[in-house]
């Protein structure tokens, strides 16, 4: 269950699905805020009650909402306020639910990996510890556990210090041979997701400073506010961008322009960076998972067979 002020992923997909369906059927916004969400945690709930009654008094869904920023980034409060003036927000609601499950897959396949990757380095290092140590009965003692249980908390704590990192995106990082890879590949499905205000009508100006904002990655945002600078001066989005992103979705981008379609470019980009990053993070996910259930069985020999010597050891002669 969700904390208070605080939405799941899986909790935010199901209400925004049920806005779209609820609208799509032709109820008003306070009707269908009146149906959604009955599933979400008590204060959600309470929440929704108190945005349907701004709304009754006049109000905009997206100035609504925004009375408490717990619940809605305010990524998603602009697409919202962009998609009521435009008269998309079935539209919408269903691509912000879509995104949220796409998240879930995606910190499935990023949880799966680190959790692989840090019980190899734990394995390895309980392990020369077993085998290496001076004392026959160190590794029985209750305090050898216990500092290996400790080491496998820092292990937990650096892992989530470095995702927190890495979702910056440091220039440095992109040139590490897997880890650059994936950085750059995720930097593009938030790029990509133009797709949503330039289906809202929003021009490309706009579009672009609006998504510069939401993107984490420090790389992006600078090539964004340079892109940003030329489309000022007159130039397309495939030109100002031009060496800084892949050819592949550069060519894209050139595409959507000539035919007038940029928006339908935007969503074929977010589809195959979204294969691609799910491949890769699939691939990695294969080669760990062995690894690490060899590395756990390594370890469980090794305490096995120091354990059964020092039995043997201690029987009379």
């Amino acid at each position: 269950m969700a904390r208070p002020n605080r939405l799941t992923l899986q909790e935010k997909a199901r209400f925004f699905y049920e806005m779209a369906a609820l609208l799509n059927s032709g109820l008003t916004v306070q009707q269908s805020l009146n149906l959604a969400g009955k599933d979400c945690h008590p204060a959600f709930r309470r929440y929704l009650k108190q945005i349907r009654q701004v709304a009754e008094n006049g109000q905009d869904l997206a100035t609504a909402i925004s009375l408490n920023a717990g619940y809605f980034d305010s990524w998603t409060i602009s697409l919202i306020r962009l998609a009521q003036y435009s008269g998309a927000l079935p539209q919408i609601c269903t691509k912000i639910a879509s995104d949220c499950e796409t998240q879930i897959k995606r910190k499935r396949l990023y949880r799966s990996v680190r959790l692989s990757t840090i019980t190899i380095i734990w394995s390895l290092l309980i392990l020369t510890a077993v085998i290496f140590n001076r004392t026959p009965m160190g590794f029985i003692k209750p305090e050898f556990w216990l500092r290996s249980l400790a080491i496998a908390f820092l292990l937990i704590l650096i892992s989530f210090l470095a995702s927190r990192y890495l979702k910056r995106g440091a220039p440095w990082l992109r040139y590490l041979p897997v880890v650059g890879r994936i950085i750059q590949t995720r930097s593009l499905i938030y790029f990509a997701q133009l797709q949503l205000p330039l289906s809202c009508g929003v021009p490309i100006l706009a579009a672009v400073e609006l998504v510069r904002e939401h993107i984490p990655d420090v790389v992006m945002k600078a090539n964004l506010s340079s892109a940003a600078r030329h489309i000022r001066a007159g130039q397309t989005l495939s030109s100002s961008l031009e060496g800084k992103l892949p050819p592949i979705a550069t060519q894209m981008i050139h595409t959507g322009e000539e035919t007038g379609n940029l928006d339908t470019a935007m969503q074929n980009i977010t589809q195959y960076y979204e294969g691609d990053l799910e491949r890769r993070l699939g691939l990695i996910e294969s080669s760990l998972r062995p690894m690490s259930i060899l590395a756990i069985a390594l370890l469980i020999a090794a305490v096995g067979i120091r354990a059964i010597r020092l039995l043997l050891n201690s029987l009379p002669a």
